[in-house]
């Protein structure tokens, strides 16, 4: 009875700590001065990146929202006064890559939406919609003159 009762208080703290999570903060300078600063919170399944300049100014701020394996599974992008610029959400490949993301407005009007075309194992094409569904020219910008997120490969990668 008394090695259970042992057992029970040593294994107690690891199981409550392993429920709550670990918040993890990390920040990167980037090569024009500003700092990225990003934080992970497994309670509230999200991850907020925010941009600051040299001179101690937000520029900008995105909430990354969380599925239970910890993959990005949207997104919201705010400007310098937090105000939502647009939202995204993702879709995923049987690989892991994201392979569309559509965007929407600060109010869920849709905006278009972006696709990944894999050519190869780290190269992708890159479409772009607008809200109607029609293609639009490279360079070109989805209604609502919100710019997509720039042309980027990612793979959904657990945010620990």
């Amino acid at each position: 009875m008394k090695t259970a009762a042992l057992l029970f208080t040593l294994l107690l703290p690891l199981a409550a700590a392993r429920a709550q999570g670990t918040i993890r903060a990390t920040t990167r300078v980037l090569p024009d001065g500003s700092t990225l600063t990003a934080v992970t919170d497994p309670d509230k399944r999200t991850r907020e990146e925010s941009i600051v300049d040299a001179a101690g100014q937000v520029r900008s701020k995105t909430i990354f929202f969380l599925n239970s394996q910890n993959f990005a599974r949207g997104a919201t992008h705010l400007d310098a006064k937090g105000v939502i610029r647009y939202k995204e959400a993702y879709k995923f490949d049987s690989s892991g890559r994201i392979n569309e993301s559509k965007l929407f407005s600060a109010d869920d009007r849709p905006l278009g939406r972006r696709v990944f075309i894999y050519e190869g194992k780290n190269s992708a094409r890159i479409e772009d919609y607008d809200a109607a569904g029609n293609r639009l020219a490279a360079g070109a910008r989805p209604s609502g003159g919100r710019p997509p997120p720039p042309p980027e490969i990612r793979r959904a990668i657990p945010l620990r």
